[in-house]
């Protein structure tokens, strides 16, 4: 893993970690599908998803019981899961570059799957379910160090 800065060091410390209790699904839709309904996105039933539209076709991750509901509106798709997805809750509202890179170290170096999220203002990490406490206990230990570095005031 490369070497760490002081800001991310910082940030590290602030760092608390949240998994979303449902389990996610990555669904590849072709590009030319019929418009999805926001009503299928709204807050209330669905707490996290996310959408990227692609030159050839369409990544959703979504909430497994909602993509169960919603899976016959599309005549093509492929999907894989059950994804776990943790949250990383910051303080900070910029995350300074090589944030999410170092996150998904830890978990690359133990050879965990990982698809790194990430917004302007939030940050995330899908893992497999299966992977998922292994996961969560090696990040927690990662950060836990950080922590313990700055009471002793190393």
């Amino acid at each position: 893993m490369p070497a760490i800065s002081a800001e991310l060091k910082e940030l590290m410390i602030e760092t608390d970690l949240f998994v979303f209790p449902e389990d996610f699904v990555v669904v590849y839709l072709p590009q030319d599908i019929k418009a999805i309904s926001g009503e299928w996105f709204r807050y209330t039933t669905t707490r996290f998803a996310m959408v990227i539209q692609e030159p050839k076709m369409i990544t959703m991750v979504i909430p497994r019981r909602k993509w169960l509901r919603m899976q016959n509106l599309f005549e093509q798709f492929e999907a894989n899961g059950p994804w776990k997805v943790i949250s990383f809750k910051i303080k900070q509202s910029n995350v300074p570059p090589g944030y999410l890179a170092t996150m998904g170290a830890v978990l690359k170096d133990s050879k965990i799957r990982s698809i790194p999220v990430s917004t302007l203002k939030n940050t995330y990490i899908l893992v497999p379910k299966s992977d998922l406490p292994r996961a969560v206990r090696l990040l927690r230990d990662f950060l836990e160090k950080f922590k313990k570095k700055k009471k002793s005031g190393a």
